[in-house]
C-alpha cells in the first residue's frame, strides 16, 4: 500500500513540475515580448491599423491598446493596462466596461492556446468558442449601453 501511495506521490510531483516547466517556457517569453511591444510603442501603431475593431465594438481608439495587452497577456495584465489607459488617455467607463467584456472570455489567447496544445486539447476549437462568446457578450453589452444612453439623453 505504501509503495502505491509513494508511486502516486512521485508521479504527481514530477508531473506537476513538468507542467510548471512548460508554463514557464510559455509565459515568461510572452511577458517579455509584451513588455518590448509596450516599450517600443508597437501596440500604439498596431492600434491605429486595427481601428476597425474599435469601430465594431464601439470603443475609442485608446481602448484598443489595453484590449490587445489583455488578449495577448491575460486579464490581470489587461486590467492593469485599462487602469493605465484611464489615467493616460482618459478612457471612459463605457469603454473600460466593453474592453472587459471582451477580455473576460477572450484573455490570453496565445498563452492559453499553447497551454491547451501542450496538454493535448485542440486550441482552435477553444479559440473559436472563446471568439463566439466574446463577440456575443460585447455586442449585447454595447446594445445595452446604447439603449441606456438613449434613455438618459433628453429627447
Amino acid at each position: 500500500m505504501q509503495d502505491i501511495l509513494l508511486a502516486i506521490l512521485k508521479e504527481s510531483l514530477f508531473g506537476s513540475l513538468g507542467i510548471i516547466k512548460n508554463l514557464i517556457l510559455i509565459i515568461v517569453p510572452l511577458m517579455i515580448f509584451i513588455q518590448i511591444m509596450i516599450d517600443y510603442h508597437w501596440l500604439e501603431r498596431l492600434s491605429t491599423k486595427l481601428k476597425f475593431i474599435t469601430d465594431f465594438i464601439g470603443v475609442s481608439k485608446d481602448a484598443l491598446v489595453p484590449m490587445l495587452i489583455g488578449v495577448c497577456a491575460g486579464i490581470s495584465y489587461g486590467a492593469g493596462a485599462i487602469l493605465d489607459a484611464k489615467e493616460r488617455y482618459g478612457l471612459c467607463k463605457e469603454d473600460a466596461f466593453l474592453v472587459m467584456c471582451v477580455l473576460v472570455p477572450f484573455h490570453a489567447i496565445f498563452e492559453i492556446g499553447l497551454i491547451y496544445w501542450v496538454i493535448g486539447v485542440n486550441p482552435l476549437l477553444i479559440l473559436a468558442a472563446r471568439i463566439a462568446v466574446a463577440l456575443s457578450g460585447v455586442l449585447l453589452s454595447k446594445k445595452f449601453i446604447v439603449d441606456r444612453r438613449k434613455q438618459q439623453s433628453p429627447a
